[in-house]
């Protein structure tokens, strides 16, 4: 471990809830994009861009680590995380190949509102699932207690906040609040610890209510959207 004495080591335990929210927000995906009536252009417009924020999101995500953690954790465990960081690279070039498929496919969909363009991203986005679920749950088993051992606070939170600089200010205060639904306090805790102390101040309130408008569009646009009804 290379870090200056006394410096205090990252607590990436809000990684957790992150995590948690992109498996409830694209586990919803398939059914979300099914129940848009075809021939909809308000419904598939309202679903489609959430589709690209959420591929947006998971992209900034994925870039951040790539920047940020990899390297670090390559210099200073490379006995523990040579092979792995081997095996999630790959399923991050999976991964950001079927996200650009949803991408593209999410794009025509939104431009034609036609069912055939709708059924070709909902099987995208369920095809995505598997990898998605791996790859976040090999993450949290082996990769943020390293995380926890080899990096400092301050080079997790630059990690954070590199994901976080990679969208608007409004998509920050609703990527929080998507965070922080269905927390606990300890949780949401965590959070805080985590994100620029005016992005928490701006973003608890502002977030909270931003996604909470946000799954009421998701919910009026979409006959199975059970899975996101507020």
């Amino acid at each position: 471990m290379h870090t200056e004495k006394n410096e205090k080591l990252a607590d990436s335990r809000d990684m957790i809830g992150a995590h948690d929210a992109m498996r409830r927000e694209f586990g919803a995906l398939p059914e979300l994009i099914a129940g848009v009536p075809a021939g909809d252009a308000h419904g598939t417009a309202v679903v489609a861009g959430h589709v690209l924020m959420m591929v947006d999101f998971l992209h900034a995500h994925h870039t951040s680590e790539d920047d940020h953690v990899w390297p670090r954790l390559r210099e200073r465990c490379p006995d523990d995380v040579g092979p792995l960081i081997e095996t999630l690279d790959q399923q991050h070039a999976f991964i950001d190949s079927e996200l650009e498929a949803l991408a593209a496919g999410g794009r025509r969909w939104q431009a034609s509102a036609d069912v055939s363009d709708r059924d070709a991203v909902a099987a995208v986005a369920e095809r995505l699932l598997p990898a998605v679920y791996e790859h976040l749950a090999l993450e949290e088993e082996r990769i943020l207690p390293l995380i926890d051992r080899h990096l400092t606070e301050h080079e997790w939170k630059t990690t954070v906040e590199a994901s976080l600089g990679k969208v608007s200010f409004a998509r920050r205060l609703l990527m929080l609040g998507m965070a922080l639904y269905g927390a606990s306090e300890e949780q949401a805790q965590f959070l805080r610890a985590a994100v620029p102390a005016v992005v928490w101040h701006a973003g608890r309130p502002l977030g909270t209510r931003l996604y909470r408008t946000h799954r009421e569009r998701l919910a009026s646009a979409s006959r199975f959207a059970s899975s996101i009804a507020c």
